[in-house]
């Protein structure tokens, strides 16, 4: 597999040529929920971190690009790609893809990723503790990308935007909104009777950690 080590350069025309190389991995209705994500995650990197948009993009482009293969599918690549799984993540198949595409994108699309872009991806669906600013804005824009119509994201899209048009810092008003959304997701997975993934616990309490650093130092 290609190393990611080197400094990678993406702008606007290889954003463009990446949107039509990633077609052929994605059905319809997954490619332009794709570019919706894309479209929050700029959008959310203009309020955070600005000099990584070109990044951002390429994250959320890729971030789905094995989400239609199925579980025998998944597993496949995990052979393929000497992925090791721990219970977790066999109990859930439903989040697997993220560490599939994590593979799949460093091995087709080299040129147009790096460690950084490489982590969010990872970190879309379970979350991770020690989650960076660029991981959470990319599993954030997958919530509550525009064309999400479900009430909970869409409360969460609100609740993120209204502390901001409110003033309330842009870090505290992140972390209370990923802490809101974990909540949801905890929730749902309750609700269904499902394993709740570890990294999503540990996410969430990593979020509860920095807001309640961020208070402290208030």
């Amino acid at each position: 597999m290609k190393e990611c080590s080197k400094p990678i350069v993406i702008n606007d025309r290889s954003i463009d040529e990446l949107k039509e190389l990633i077609k052929s991995y994605l059905t319809d209705k997954r490619y332009h929920h794709s570019i919706c994500v894309m479209n929050e995650a700029e959008r959310l990197g203009c309020i955070y971190i600005p000099e990584k948009i070109n990044k951002l993009k390429v994250a959320a482009l890729l971030h789905d690009i094995t989400k239609k293969a199925d579980f025998e599918k998944q597993l496949q690549y995990c052979r393929e790609f000497d992925i090791i799984l721990d219970t977790d993540y066999l109990d859930s198949p439903e989040v697997l893809h993220a560490i599939t595409a994590t593979a799949l994108a460093k091995r087709d699309f080299g040129d147009f990723v790096d460690d950084e872009i490489l982590s969010a991806i990872r970190n879309h669906t379970t979350g991770n503790e020690n989650m960076t600013l660029f991981d959470t804005i990319i599993h954030l824009a997958d919530y509550i990308e525009e064309s999400r119509v479900h009430d909970s994201c869409k409360t969460i899209r609100r609740h993120l935007y209204d502390k901001l048009d409110q003033g309330e810092d842009r870090l505290d008003a992140l972390y209370d909104t990923m802490i809101c959304m974990f909540d949801n997701t905890i929730s749902y997975l309750i609700e269904k009777g499902s394993v709740i993934n570890k990294d999503t616990v540990a996410a969430r309490n990593y979020f509860i950690k920095l807001r309640n650093s961020t208070e402290t130092r208030g």
